[in-house]
């Protein structure tokens, strides 16, 4: 009987607390959660069950020698743990962005490659089923071969709303909607077309410049539970600070499958959608159009045949929604899908393919490559 593996959580965030909860959902023991502050790091630990409440990551993963180290701190505290973590031998569960910048996520990813751990990179709105069922649909050749996929998604948060001051909104600490926003994207396209991006271009814009602090605001759920009632007027006593964390941005990519290149444009903005004009993914082939609404949730997906005048709703299978852990809400569960299949690598069982450190590399690269407008970048290999 093989022995329970064991993990270690760095970060008491929202994706702390679901990268635990994800890693107890197969099976595994999750012995201690770390983070700076004394208070909220025990209440976390308190909350989830978990023994350990540390202020001392290093200690704790030297003293404890886990099989798995979770990270869902900021992108800029996890280097260092990860070259403890790979000298230890630790597998590790990573959120997104896995760097502040490609060079960094590049030497993140050497080190992994160098130590024969596993690694998983938490890009995990790919698990969707709707994506699942998209991927299927092309697969049997519903829309011929596909050319073109256009991206487009609009912010939906009222003009007089503002929201409160966090490292999400610096890009020194890996903040921004490109480092956030785009890896999501690019890991549901990957399972959409069963194939990966190879280049990219675009622009990246600071629609808004700076932002107030919320005292007492620990991570996002916080903040959502305020019901985004935060505005200027009634933030005008609050301390303000800058911003300079891209919050829209236009990229043109081409993704590769098999000897297909398909042509991608991705547009994340804001402004007031149109009547009629959803969020959403278009991809174009030969024989027709295949479409969903939503972005990291699909909603609806439609086919319309060439020569068509109508669109066709398409039911996805039960089977595919089954396929998704229900033990909580859509970004739980699809953590849960992710712990699933890397769990089941490391104990050497049967396993779907998941994201890793080479795709968080090659995330970061194209994402430099957008904020830096000039012109195309070829993916590394």
């Amino acid at each position: 009987m093989s022995r329970q593996l064991r993990a270690v959580i760095v970060g008491a965030g929202w994706a702390g607390e679901g990268h635990t909860k994800a890693l107890q959902y197969t099976g595994v023991e999750v012995i201690a959660v770390c983070a700076r502050k004394p208070e909220i790091v025990k209440q976390v630990a308190d909350r989830l069950g978990l023994e350990q409440a540390s202020t001392n990551w290093q200690q704790t993963l030297e003293a404890v020698q886990p099989d798995i180290v979770a990270l869902a701190t900021p992108a800029a505290l996890r280097g260092e743990v990860i070259e403890v973590a790979t000298n230890l031998g630790c597998h590790i569960y990573c959120d997104k962005p896995l760097a502040t910048t490609a060079e960094e996520a590049g030497h993140i990813y050497q080190l992994v490659k160098a130590a024969d751990v596993k690694h998983a990179y938490a890009a995990t709105h790919r698990y969707d089923p709707g994506y699942a069922r998209l991927n299927e649909l092309i697969q049997e050749g519903v829309i011929g071969t596909p050319h073109e996929i256009v991206v487009t998604t609009r912010g939906r948060r009222s003009p007089s709303s503002v929201m409160p001051w966090s490292w999400m909104l610096t890009l020194d600490a890996g903040g921004g909607a490109l480092n956030n926003g785009l890896p999501h994207l690019l890991g549901i396209l990957q399972t959409v077309t069963a194939g990966e991006a190879v280049r990219a271009m675009g622009e990246a814009r600071v629609l808004t410049t700076e932002a107030p602090v919320v005292p007492d605001l620990h991570d996002y759920r916080d903040w959502l539970k305020q019901g985004g009632k935060l505005t200027r007027e009634n933030a005008a006593l609050l301390e303000w600070r800058s911003i300079d964390a891209d919050n829209a941005f236009s990229a043109l990519m081409q993704f590769r499958t098999g000897d297909t290149e398909i042509q991608t444009t991705i547009v994340f903005g804001s402004g007031q959608q149109v009547s009629g004009q959803t969020t959403g993914i278009y991809l174009y082939g030969d024989k027709g159009t295949l479409s969903v609404d939503g972005m990291f949730y699909a909603h609806k997906i439609s086919l319309q045949l060439a020569g068509d005048d109508k669109a066709e709703v398409l039911e996805i299978p039960q089977r595919l929604k089954d396929d998704v852990p229900e033990i909580g809400d859509f970004v739980q569960n699809r953590w849960c899908a992710l712990a699933r299949d890397f769990v089941a690598d490391i104990e050497g069982k049967s396993h779907r393919s998941y994201l890793t450190f080479r795709d968080g590399w090659r995330y970061q690269v194209a994402i430099e490559a957008i904020r830096a407008g000039q012109g195309w970048q070829e993916l590394p290999n």
